[in-house]
């Protein structure tokens, strides 16, 4: 019964708010929750976070653009090295080799083109440091400067 008499006063201050807060229940029907949403009150309410959230999204998508590897097909070269050998292919060996030597030569490199055994190649001692033309002929025909300064090129026909 002690508890009783101890809800007495409570209950009598309940029944007092709910005369003073007059409630409409045409505006309890339905869903509270259930709102029209549109892009303007989704931004309102993320408020600060949702703008740092897109600012981020933004940045790492413009880094992720820029820092991606070179795809270039003309940084790709067009032959393949095996043991040091850069092996080339040409409708006219003897032409490309002719122009390789040549090109060579005018960068003051001493190169000597070869014919043996139905093998079409040059064999060239590169200046170190590598000079710029010598990068410029190299770079020319796409070929990448060999560590140990001894360029080796084989040309054979293709099929083209």
């Amino acid at each position: 019964m002690a508890e009783l008499e101890d809800d007495t006063p409570r209950e009598k201050w309940l029944v007092d708010l709910g005369e003073k807060t007059r409630v409409d229940a045409a505006e309890l029907a339905g869903n509270p929750f259930d709102r029209k949403q549109d892009w303007r009150s989704t931004f309102r309410a993320t408020g600060r976070r949702g703008l740092v959230a897109a600012a981020m999204a933004v940045a790492v998508l413009f880094l992720g653009w820029n820092l991606r590897p070179a795809s270039d097909a003309s940084s790709t070269a067009p032959f393949d090295v095996v043991n040091g050998v850069a092996h080339l292919t040409a409708a006219d060996p003897r032409a490309l080799k002719e122009q390789i030597v040549a090109d060579l030569a005018s960068a003051g490199v001493q190169a000597n083109g070869y014919e043996q055994l139905g093998v079409i190649g040059i064999d060239a001692d590169l200046p170190r440091p590598l000079t710029t033309e010598a990068r410029a002929v190299l770079d020319k025909h796409r070929l990448a400067a060999p560590s140990n300064g001894i360029l080796r090129i084989e040309i054979a026909k293709s099929d083209r």
